[in-house]
């Protein structure tokens, strides 16, 4: 199982600072005990296993992983050797921006600090680039101020597909630095998976002969869930054999929550679980399922595809720039533009249509790999 990473305050830096050190230094022979670089995860994120994964080869490849939640935490950062500031998501820190003058306001003030933070102890600034923009892009000025300034003022940019880079730079009317390819990671490993389909599906009170289509992840409007229950009851209906729909993910947004629970919170074939999934029970909705159907709005990355992938489902998804990484691992697209793309689709892999899974692909995205991959490209970064 990973760990998540530690994180560190104003208060504590220099007792976490001073303990991760220490605790480097006590577990490599005197032959190894280079200076370790101080590699800040901003923010660092305990609702998914992506960064503890990505940085699973860490301590081997003499990194030190400590979370910053709030940016003026640099200010009171020193650190003896090397540093890189490995930033991913942005938009919490303007989550109680009440407009955009105010959020662009705290885009000044968290400019300012990385910039003296990189002035005063030479860091290297790294964004891995999970979106073009935040899902819900309630500032989208703002957003795209940061993502211009990201560019303008970062040493790389990390993207897990190298289409993303001619992406990124239309959207943002900026060349990119110097960039890396690091795909998304399987998760294989990081959560409880041993239990049988029958163990699963009894545990929803779904019978052995019923063909169930899933979903996991959080409930937000681009993920496009009206559409994927609307389309099932049309399939419910012209379908001889029995169905059954299970939703399971964080609720996220409100309203949709509210629109799914009145449609569909009271069909016999749909179940819909928006709460918190614990870890020991995600592997119970994959495995009670047959396919997991993911009909996202256009997206980069998937990181619910490569769960699936994990448990070596089937994944329905749209054509387009998150479904191409998954060529090999079980993905199997629908043309979203067409009416009926995905109904269609959805009967065919009930007929048997499964995506193909190839063992090279599924070893390039196991994590260890992904994991050294991002660490050689680090190292091309850090001077010691």
């Amino acid at each position: 199982m990973t760990m998540p990473i530690p994180l560190i305050s104003q208060d504590d830096a220099p007792r976490v600072l001073a303990a991760a050190y220490g605790k480097y230094l006590g577990a490599v022979s005197a032959t190894q005990a280079n200076t370790p670089c101080l590699l800040l995860v901003m923010p660092p994120t305990w609702n998914n296993r992506y960064q503890a994964l990505l940085y699973e080869q860490a301590g081997l490849r003499q990194y030190i992983p400590i979370g910053v939640g709030d940016p003026g935490i640099l200010k009171h950062i020193s650190w003896p050797g090397p540093i890189v500031l490995h930033a991913h998501w942005f938009s919490g820190y303007f989550n109680n921006s009440r407009d955009e003058v105010e959020a662009s306001t705290r885009l000044d003030v968290l400019c300012e600090d990385i910039l003296a933070f990189r002035t005063r102890t030479d860091a290297k600034l790294l964004w891995t680039a999970h979106n073009i923009f935040p899902h819900e892009n309630r500032f989208p000025a703002v957003f795209l101020r940061l993502r211009q300034w990201i560019f303008e003022n970062f040493d790389a940019i990390h993207v897990m597909q190298q289409e993303h880079v001619s992406v990124l730079e239309r959207e943002f009317s900026r060349k990119a630095p110097a960039t890396f390819v690091v795909p998304h990671m399987l998760y294989s490993g990081s959560y409880p998976d041993g239990i049988s389909v029958d163990v699963a599906r009894n545990y929803y009170d779904i019978g052995p002969e019923e063909f169930v289509f899933g979903y996991f992840g959080s409930i937000q409007p681009y993920k496009n869930l009206e559409r994927f229950l609307s389309v099932f009851d049309q399939l419910q209906q012209q379908s001889q054999r029995p169905v059954t729909a299970i939703v399971g993910g964080v609720p996220s947004d409100a309203e949709t929550v509210l629109v799914l629970k009145q449609r569909w919170g009271m069909s016999p074939r749909v179940r819909l679980l928006m709460r918190n999934i614990p870890d020991h029970e995600i592997q119970y909705i994959h495995r009670a399922a047959d396919v997991m159907v993911l009909p996202y709005g256009e997206t980069l990355n998937s990181g619910a595809a490569y769960m699936a992938a994990g448990f070596r489902l089937p994944v329905i998804m749209p054509d387009g720039m998150a479904s191409r990484s998954l060529d090999g691992l079980g993905v199997v697209r629908f043309d979203s533009t067409t009416p009926n793309g995905l109904l269609t689709v959805m009967f065919e892999v009930m007929e048997g249509r499964r995506g193909r899974y190839d063992e090279d692909a599924l070893a390039q995205v196991q994590a260890d790999a992904v994991s050294t991959r991002f660490f050689n490209a680090l190292d091309q970064m850090v001077v010691r």
